[in-house]
């Protein structure tokens, strides 16, 4: 394992623990700002906030995996984490929070807010994700698991959060994003499965790319083994 990976693991880890510190115990939002925030579910109604700790533990796992055998119980944790979860939901919540602001800010994260959040607490939640599970697919190999157990981990994770939106609507009475309180009924559930869809393309996207960056061996003329196409750039 190289030392850039390693400092990625450690990056990653440390990042998101000072994040969810933050988060917690330090940010003070103003309720007339913020009036659901303290409501039914806490921090753990965000997608947000869940995805921080999904990544914490992720790359906690890594920093463990980088001093462990290649083929042990925590490298193969490390795998399946990455192929079904941290990959496809951090990309999911980088990029569907970016493309909500690009569109109208409102309808994910109000300008109110710019006063009381700071600005490297926002990228630390919803944009480092982004670089930081880039670099461990280009860095570290992964070793897919079969597409019915990833894709069904994933699909599991991603309609038990909308299921879990729907329980604090219908429980606390408030929508947790702006964007579902803006969509008309008809259209509500149109943007759910939309997400449900978007997580099976990040799913597809990470395990495409991991097989183009990290090609398998195969056997040769001889019993010899050889890759399909380079060798990887990080041996």
């Amino acid at each position: 394992m190289s030392l850039l990976t390693r400092l990625l693991h450690i990056c990653g880890s440390s990042s998101f623990l000072v994040a969810i510190y933050y988060d917690i115990f330090i940010l003070d939002l103003p309720e007339d700002i913020s009036p659901t925030r303290e409501k039914f579910g806490g921090h753990f109604k965000y997608l947000t906030f869940l995805n921080m700790c999904l990544q914490f533990l992720f790359f906690t796992n890594c920093i463990f995996a980088d001093f462990s055998a290649e083929n042990s119980r925590i490298c193969k944790l490390r795998d399946i984490v990455f192929a079904s979860a941290a990959f496809p939901i951090g990309i999911f919540v980088g990029v569907i929070f970016w493309s909500l602001w690009a569109i109208d800010r409102e309808l994910i994260f109000s300008v109110r807010f710019d006063g009381f959040f700071p600005a490297w607490l926002n990228h630390f939640m919803h944009t480092t994700v982004l670089p930081l599970q880039l670099g461990e697919l280009y860095l570290c190999r992964h070793e897919y698991p079969s597409r019915k157990v990833g894709m069904s981990i994933t699909a599991a994770l991603t309609m038990g959060y909308l299921v879990w939106l729907n329980v604090i609507y219908y429980k606390a009475g408030f929508w947790v994003y702006p964007v579902f309180k803006v969509l008309s009924p008809s259209a509500r559930p149109i943007f759910m499965i939309f997400c449900c869809a978007l997580g099976a393309v990040f799913y597809f996207l990470g395990e495409t790319m991991t097989n183009a960056f990290w090609p398998k061996l195969t056997v040769v003329a001889g019993g010899e083994t050889g890759r399909k196409t380079r060798k990887s750039r990080r041996d």
